[in-house]
């Protein structure tokens, strides 16, 4: 019987340390569960600041290439408008030159043509000279033509 007693109370000893320690276990769990949801809670809120300060970031690289644009286009139509003028005085300086040498430059243009021709005269010249044969050349081109 004493047996049976000690049997019996040890079962009922177990059956309460199982249930004590399955209790345990669940708080532990439980309390796991809670820290591992806090902390995916926390990785969430720094994902969302990441993603705000990212956003944050693109728009002023945005608002800065802009600007850049921005910049650039306004130098380049200060520089053509400063430009123009300057172009326009060099062409209408230019103008009033060739106006006021025109006789130096019809005559230039006169003598250029005239020295053009006499080249040319003297040149078919030569040319006709080399066509001649040795007997041509010895009598002036009066035989052997």
């Amino acid at each position: 019987m004493t047996e049976k007693k000690n049997a019996r109370t040890a079962a009922r000893n177990t059956t309460a340390n199982a249930g004590t320690n399955a209790k345990a276990n669940a708080k532990a769990t439980e309390a796991k569960a809670k820290d591992t949801a806090h902390q995916a809670k926390e990785a969430a809120e720094q994902a969302e600041t990441t993603v705000g300060n990212a956003a944050q970031s693109a728009a002023r690289t945005a608002t800065r290439a802009a600007h850049v644009a921005a910049d650039k286009a306004v130098a380049t139509s200060r520089s053509v408008a400063a430009n123009g003028p300057k172009k326009a005085a060099e062409a209408a300086g230019t103008a009033w030159m060739v106006i006021k040498a025109r006789k130096v430059l019809t005559t230039a243009t006169g003598a250029g043509a005239a020295i053009a021709g006499a080249t040319v005269v003297v040149l078919r010249q030569r040319a006709a000279r080399r066509r001649r044969r040795p007997l041509a050349r010895l009598t002036g081109g009066r035989l052997g033509v």
